[in-house]
């Protein structure tokens, strides 16, 4: 479902702002710690983590490609990259930016700290569950929640993975746009 909410920039931020709000709510009423010092460190941190993202998705892909079929890899990106086609730049740096505070509070920062990094990506893997075609992306995005708990782990501060969170979506999203006018796409 959060796949098709970056369709449009309101929602998003309405989205973010419920589940932002959610997130520190329940950070502060059950008392949790709630670190976001920035510093050349956590930025680069956050930094490497969105690389990081970026080549296990490309690799993801290239595996694909491999079992299933250059076509079938192909096919599957432009099932999720047609959500993003007509995306603009103000949409794209938007939508990265707010689902990374608003997800990352949620998930990392309330419901990792509260209930465990298992629970917290189950979680998220079901907020992002999308339609048919482009369900086995739904069920890669429990890696990412891994991934994005594991960088919070070893940090314990919440702006490395809203770094890499809002990275990987603002490339992904740049990655999608083109992608679509490379096939002849457009919004």
């Amino acid at each position: 479902m959060l796949f098709y909410i970056k369709r449009f920039l309101t929602l998003e931020i309405a989205v973010t702002l419920l589940l932002g709000g959610l997130g520190y709510w329940g950070i502060r009423h059950s008392h949790l710690p709630l670190t976001l010092t920035i510093n050349p460190r956590e930025i680069a941190l956050g930094i490497a983590g969105s690389l990081w993202l970026a080549a296990w998705t490309l690799l993801l892909q290239y595996g694909y490609s491999v079992a299933k079929g250059k076509a079938y890899a192909r096919d599957l990106t432009a099932s999720l990259a047609s959500v993003y086609v007509g995306a603009g730049v103000a949409q794209i740096i938007f939508g990265g930016v707010t689902a990374a505070c608003g997800e990352e509070f949620f998930f990392r920062g309330f419901l990792q700290q509260r209930f465990g990094m298992i629970a917290a990506s189950l979680l998220f893997m079901l907020a992002h569950f999308g339609g048919k075609k482009i369900r086995v992306v739904s069920l890669w995005s429990i890696f990412q929640a891994l991934y994005l708990g594991l960088f919070f782990a070893w940090s314990k501060n919440l702006l490395v993975p809203m770094i890499a969170h809002g990275l990987f979506d603002i490339g992904g999203m740049i990655y999608f746009r083109e992608f679509m006018a490379r096939r002849g796409e457009t919004a």
